[in-house]
């Protein structure tokens, strides 16, 4: 878990255009702590040392496009469990579905609606961090659990 009690949340903005980055800090800033990567090889740099607890992505890049970004994430060890929204101006199904498919929790298309970009933030971070606790709780806690509590906990995380 990224976040202590004094600590906010780490959201990673990775987007080419600096007027899009401007605009989710200015959405998210007050509530999250902001790291921003204006290419996808710098955003797998910061994702891997920082270890944020959310990633919003957009899909079209020079380079690294976010597909391809969201993929390295994903196979990667240390930050495969993070969650990555795509948020994006490709706006029709194919490319929500394949932004999924690559291991996106949700896809945000542009222009934003600031409530729904800090609801979905909210709530995919939440279940980021209720998946660690229980992924370490099951880590730290298997042989006092009774196995009826350590089957519930696991089934838990199947919805993760």
């Amino acid at each position: 878990m990224n976040a202590t009690a004094t600590d906010k949340n780490r959201v990673l903005i990775v987007d080419d255009e600096p007027g899009n980055i401007k605009i989710l800090s200015s959405v998210l800033a007050g509530d999250y702590a902001l790291s921003v990567a204006t290419s996808g090889a710098q955003a797998l740099q910061i994702a891997e040392v920082q270890a944020p607890d959310i990633v919003l992505l957009d899909m079209v890049m020079p380079e690294m496009d976010g597909i391809q970004v969201c993929e390295a994430l994903k196979a990667n060890e240390a930050t495969k469990n993070i969650p990555v929204i795509f948020v994006t101006s490709m706006s029709d199904s194919v490319n929500e579905e394949r932004g999924l498919e690559a291991g996106a929790v949700d896809y945000i298309s542009k222009p934003i609606s600031p409530p729904i970009v800090k609801a979905r933030v909210k709530i995919h971070i939440q279940n980021y961090l209720s998946r660690q606790f229980l992924e370490n709780l099951l880590a730290n806690q298997e042989t006092s659990l009774d196995e009826t509590a350590k089957e519930e906990a696991e089934s838990l995380l199947v919805f993760f």
